[in-house]
C-alpha cells in the first residue's frame, strides 16, 4: 500500500522534472526522469518479493487473518448468506408417530418433478395448436402441493383473431393416476376459482395487437368444432388516434393497424420480462417468471428481480451465467419483486429487501416507481428464487460458519451432495435444488421452501443442508448441520444400497424392458431432526412419438431402513412396517488411506502454527489432529468388525450380511 502512495508522488515528480527538462531542450534529463517510474516498479517488486518471503511466509496466517476474516465478513453480507448454523443431532429412522405427526409433509413430497409436469402438458394439452405452457411452477393450492401452469396463446398463432391465452393448468406434484401418469387438479376451461383468467401478457406474448378490433376475438374451444368469442373490456393497451395508428403501423409493418377503429386499443410491450426492462432497465431479472392466482381471484405474473455488482468491497467474486452470457459477479440481492396483471398489463415494482443500498438508491431516484408494502392479497403466494438460491448455496460450500484459519487451510470445504438419475451406473451429477414441504427442528409449521444437502469434501455421507422459504415477500434462509459424530445416508450411497439390495432390485430391473427407459429422482426431506428420502422411478417409452415419463415405482429410505412401493403411500407404509422393510447398516464413508492425509496435513498445519507461536492456534489444531485419530481408530475397528469373507474371490449376488444385517464396507456390498 506505502509502495503504490509512493508510486503516485514519484510520478508526479518525474513527470514535473521531464517537462522541465524538455523545455530547456535537455533530452538525457527527460529519459533519465522518465526511467525513474519503471526503476521504481522493478524496486517495488523485489521488495513485495523479499518481504513476503522474509516476514509472511514464515507466519502467513497471523498476517493474512484480519483481511481474510474481513473476506468472510463482507462475502456473507453481500450474498445474504449472514446466517448462523444449526447445530442439529440426527435421530435416525423415522417412526411411525413422527410420521403421523408429520402427515401434512409427507402427503406433499413430490413425486413428479416440474419437468415432467411441463413435458406432460406439452405432449398432450397442445392438441390443438394454440397453446403453450412455458413453466409448471410449485405452488399450494387449497393446502396441496401443486404446479401452476400458464395457458398461453403460442406465439406462432398470434392474429387479431388469436390474442391470448385462457386461464390456468393445474397438476399434483404429489399423486398420479392408478397407471403412474400425471394427475391433473385443473384443466378445464372453467377456471372457478379465477375472476379474470384471460392473459393478453405473459412470458410467450410476441407482437403488437390489437383489441376491439370488430371482428371479435378466440377465446376458448367449447367443443372440437365451436369456438368462445370475447371482445376487450380491460384497461390494458392504448387508444390512439388515425395519424399515430400509421405510425405504429409503420413500425410494426401491420398496415391494418392504422384502419382499426378509434374505440380499438393497441397492445405493445406485451412480453412481460421485456415490460420490466422498457420500465426499469437496471436490474437483472429472473429467466423464470410464474404466475399465480391472487386471493381475489386475478391473474398476476411475478418476476424476481436483482441487484448486482461486481464492485462490492472485499467480496469474493463468482461467475453466473444471465441469457447466455457469463457475467463475474461478487454481490447479488433479490430485492425487488415486479406484479404484472396478465389481463391488462398493470406493472408494480415492490422493494422486498430495505438493506439493500443499491435497491434503495434506485427507490429513492424513482420515488414513484417502487412501492414498500405488498398487498395481503399476494400473501403466501411468493416461492423463494431458485436462481438466487444457486448462487447462495454454492457459496456456502467455502463460506458457511467458517473462520479465518478454516478457510485459510481449506479444512472444511462442503460439496453439493451428488446422485445419479439413471438406473444404470453412470458419472454422478449435483442434485438440483427442489421445492417441497419441510418441517425443521425449528420451526412448528411445515413450508413450502427449495431444500439441498452438503457432504463435506471428499465424502459421501451428508453433513448439512440449506433451507430457502419466502415468508411475506421476504427471503429466509436457514443452514443446518449435524454433529461430527453422526453418519447421515448420502445420494450416492443410496443409490449402492437400493442396487445391492436383492428384492429392491429385482423390482426395478423387471421394468427395465426393451424399448424402454428407466431414470429416477430423489428428494431429501427434513422432518424434525431426520431425513427422508424419497426416489421416484419412471418408466418412459422409447418407441412411442409422444413419450412421457410414468411413474412406476417408489423407494424410500429413512435412518437405516429401506422400503419400495407403487406409490409413495405404499413405500411409507412398508417403510414403517418392520416385515416389509430392509434394515440396512451405514457405516462412515470416511476411508483409512484418507483420514491418513487428512492426519498429515494437521500435523502439517499444527507444525506450521509451533512456528508461528500461535498458541490459540496450536490448541485448535491439536484439537483437530486429535479428533481425527479418533476417526481412524473407529474405521480400523469398523474394517475388522465388517470384513466378509468371500469365498472364491466370486462377489455375492444380492446381500451381503453380517449378523443378519446389510453391511456396506467401503462403499460397496
Amino acid at each position: 500500500m506505502w509502495g503504490y502512495r509512493g508510486l503516485a508522488v514519484v510520478m508526479v515528480v518525474c513527470v514535473y522534472i521531464a517537462i522541465r527538462a524538455f523545455k530547456k531542450n535537455n533530452t538525457q534529463k527527460v529519459i533519465k526522469a522518465l526511467a525513474v517510474v519503471p526503476v521504481y516498479l522493478v524496486g517495488l517488486f523485489v521488495v513485495l518479493i523479499g518481504y513476503n518471503i522474509l516476514f509472511v511466509k514464515p507466519s502467513e496466517l497471523d498476517k493474512q487473518k484480519e483481511y481474510i476474516n474481513t473476506n468472510i465478513k463482507f462475502t456473507k453480507t453481500a450474498y445474504d448468506v449472514n446466517i448462523d448454523e444449526k447445530q442439529i443431532v440426527n435421530t435416525g429412522t423415522i417412526t411411525e408417530r413422527e410420521a403421523d405427526i408429520n402427515q401434512d409433509v409427507i402427503t406433499n413430497i413430490p413425486i413428479i418433478t416440474e419437468d415432467i409436469a411441463k413435458n406432460n402438458l406439452l405432449q398432450t394439452q397442445t392438441s390443438t395448436g394454440y397453446y403453450t405452457y412455458n413453466k409448471a411452477k410449485a405452488s399450494l393450492y387449497n393446502g396441496n402441493l401443486t404446479y401452476i401452469s400458464a395457458r398461453e396463446l403460442s406465439s406462432t398463432h398470434v392474429t387479431d383473431e388469436y390474442t391470448h391465452g385462457y386461464g390456468t393448468v393445474i397438476t399434483s406434484a404429489t399423486e398420479t393416476d392408478e397407471a403412474g401418469n400425471v394427475k391433473y387438479i385443473s384443466r378445464d376451461f372453467d377456471n372457478q376459482d379465477i375472476k379474470e383468467p384471460r392473459i393478453y401478457y405473459g412470458v410467450e406474448n410476441k407482437g403488437t395487437i390489437v383489441t376491439k378490433n370488430g371482428k371479435g376475438e378466440f377465446d376458448y374451444p367449447k367443443t372440437i368444432v365451436e369456438n368462445a368469442t370475447y371482445t376487450y373490456e380491460g384497461r390494458g393497451g392504448i387508444s390512439l388516434g388515425f395519424l399515430d395508428r400509421i405510425c405504429v403501423a409503420l413500425r410494426e409493418g401491420k398496415l391494418d393497424m392504422a384502419f382499426a377503429s378509434n374505440q380499438s386499443r393497441i397492445m405493445p410491450n406485451r412480453n412481460i420480462i421485456k415490460r420490466a426492462k422498457k420500465i426499469m432497465p437496471y436490474l437483472l431479472y429472473d429467466k423464470d417468471p410464474y404466475l399465480v392466482i391472487s386471493d381475489d381471484g386475478e391473474l398476476y405474473w411475478v418476476i424476481d428481480a436483482y441487484t448486482i455488482s461486481n464492485e462490492y468491497p472485499y467480496s469474493q467474486k463468482t461467475k453466473i451465467v444471465y441469457e447466455n452470457e457469463t457475467r463475474e459477479i461478487n454481490y447479488i440481492r433479490n430485492s425487488v419483486k415486479v406484479l404484472i396483471n396478465a389481463f391488462d398489463g398493470n406493472t408494480k415494482f415492490y422493494i422486498t429487501d430495505k438493506t439493500d443500498p443499491v435497491a434503495m438508491v434506485y427507490k429513492n431516484m424513482y420515488s414513484t416507481l417502487f412501492e414498500e408494502e405488498i398487498p395481503e392479497k399476494f400473501a403466501g403466494k411468493f416461492t423463494y428464487p431458485e436462481f438466487l438460491y444457486n448462487i447462495q448455496s454454492e457459496i456456502l460450500n467455502m463460506y458457511h460458519a467458517v473462520s479465518a484459519d478454516v478457510l485459510y487451510r481449506g479444512n472444511d470445504v462442503w460439496e453439493i451432495a451428488s446422485y445419479s438419475n439413471l438406473i444404470t451406473k453412470t458419472a454422478s451429477s449435483k442434485t438440483k435444488p427442489y421445492y417441497t414441504m419441510v418441517k425443521t427442528v425449528d420451526e412448528e409449521e411445515s413450508k413450502l421452501g427449495l431444500v439441498i444437502s452438503y457432504n463435506q469434501q471428499g465424502k459421501e455421507s451428508l453433513n448439512a443442508y440449506l433451507v430457502g422459504v419466502a415468508e411475506g415477500g421476504q427471503n429466509k434462509l436457514s443452514l443446518y448441520k449435524f454433529s461430527g459424530d453422526s453418519t447421515v445416508m448420502g445420494p450416492m450411497q443410496l443409490d449402492n444400497l437400493i442396487e445391492q439390495d436383492e428384492t429392491i432390485s429385482k423390482e426395478i430391473s423387471a421394468l427395465n424392458v426393451t424399448g424402454t427407459k428407466i431414470t429416477k429422482e430423489m428428494i431429501i426431506v427434513p422432518i424434525d431432526n431426520t431425513f427422508l428420502y424419497v426416489v421416484p422411478i419412471y418408466q418412459t417409452s422409447l418407441n412411442e412419438t409422444k413419450s412421457v415419463p410414468v411413474l412406476k415405482k417408489v423407494v424410500v429410505a429413512s435412518g437405516n431402513k429401506i422400503a419400495i412401493g407403487d406409490n409413495l403411500k405404499g413405500a411409507i407404509k412398508n417403510l414403517l412396517s418392520p416385515t416389509s422393510s430392509v434394515s440396512v447398516e451405514v457405516v462412515d464413508d470416511s476411508t483409512i488411506d484418507g483420514l491418513l492425509e487428512s492426519i498429515i496435513k494437521a500435523n502439517n498445519n499444527l507444525t506450521e502454527s509451533n512456528d508461528s507461536n500461535n498458541w490459540e492456534q496450536i490448541g485448535r489444531d491439536i484439537e483437530a489432529l486429535q479428533a481425527l485419530v479418533r476417526q481412524l481408530e473407529t474405521a480400523r475397528e469398523n474394517e475388522k468388525n465388517n470384513t466378509v469373507t468371500i469365498q472364491n474371490g466370486n462377489t455375492l449376488g444380492g446381500n451381503s450380511t453380517v449378523n443378519g444385517q446389510n453391511v456396506m464396507v467401503n462403499n460397496v456390498y
